[in-house]
């Protein structure tokens, strides 16, 4: 007589794989009634914070305790308004000691970064030798690289990458022009590269215009994507560091 047999029936639960949002702010540090405004919006973001600031420290505390990202937003020289570059810049014209010794005096001004992006740089980021050196110092203090791609012939990641930084770029300008329209078209088109390639990097500033435009909008869209730090995007994985686990 056949013996009948025990069939294992296995269930397997279907994992929903949302498209993923970073959300990168800008110019933080000279502000810190809108940078407080900012982190608490309903999502997760990355706080890019100016060296030297005032509010720079609290900033970083208050994002840590947030959950969020802190990266350096770092000054870089750009072709135009070196008025807007703020404290901290590096300059084409600097020697390699006195370009490694700024940066590093920027890291100590601010706790609790992860990575750096530029801040302006349009020049700087299409310059071979100053990138080497830049990104040779990130590597060894163990920093990523986000591009903020002011400069479409920038050659920052690809020099970051040759290096082995972790790094990635910028996919949206938000905010450029702060008008509800031009906010609302930014915002489907940063949407759609989510949908199509499963991520994207949003760069905002802190206007009163983008607090108000985010305020509404994030919430509509909690269910249908998700929001990380900029850091979890990184490809390369082998190359990722371990974050800190401070208010995590």
């Amino acid at each position: 007589m056949a013996k009948s047999l025990d069939k294992n029936i296995v269930v397997v639960k279907a994992v929903i794989v949302k498209p993923r949002i970073s959300i990168v702010i800008d110019d933080l540090g000279d502000n810190s009634i809108i940078a407080r405004k900012l982190l608490s919006l309903p999502a997760k973001v990355t706080a890019a914070i100016l060296p030297s600031t005032p509010h720079a420290k609290f900033i970083s505390k208050y994002a840590t305790e947030k959950g969020h990202e802190v990266i350096m937003h770092l000054p870089m020289e750009a072709f135009t308004r070196p008025d807007l570059l703020g404290p901290g810049a590096l300059l084409e014209n600097m020697d390699q000691s006195t370009f490694n010794d700024t940066f590093s005096q920027n890291i100590e001004s601010i706790p609790h970064i992860i990575g750096f992006n530029n801040h302006m740089g349009s020049l700087l980021t299409e310059n071979i030798e100053k990138m080497t050196w830049l990104m040779n110092e990130a590597k060894d203090k163990n920093l990523f690289f986000l591009d903020s791609k002011t400069s479409e012939s920038s050659i920052a990641e690809d020099v970051a990458s040759t290096e082995g930084v972790p790094t990635i770029g910028r996919d949206v300008f938000l905010d450029h022009d702060k008008e509800y329209d031009s906010l609302l078209r930014q915002f489907n088109l940063s949407k759609k590269i989510a949908k199509q390639t499963g991520e994207v990097v949003i760069i905002c500033h802190p206007y009163p215009e983008t607090l108000s435009f985010l305020q509404e909008q994030l919430g509509e869209i909690s269910d249908e994507f998700e929001f990380v730090g900029v850091s979890e995007l990184l490809p390369n994985k082998e190359l990722k560091m371990v974050l800190p686990s401070v208010a995590r």
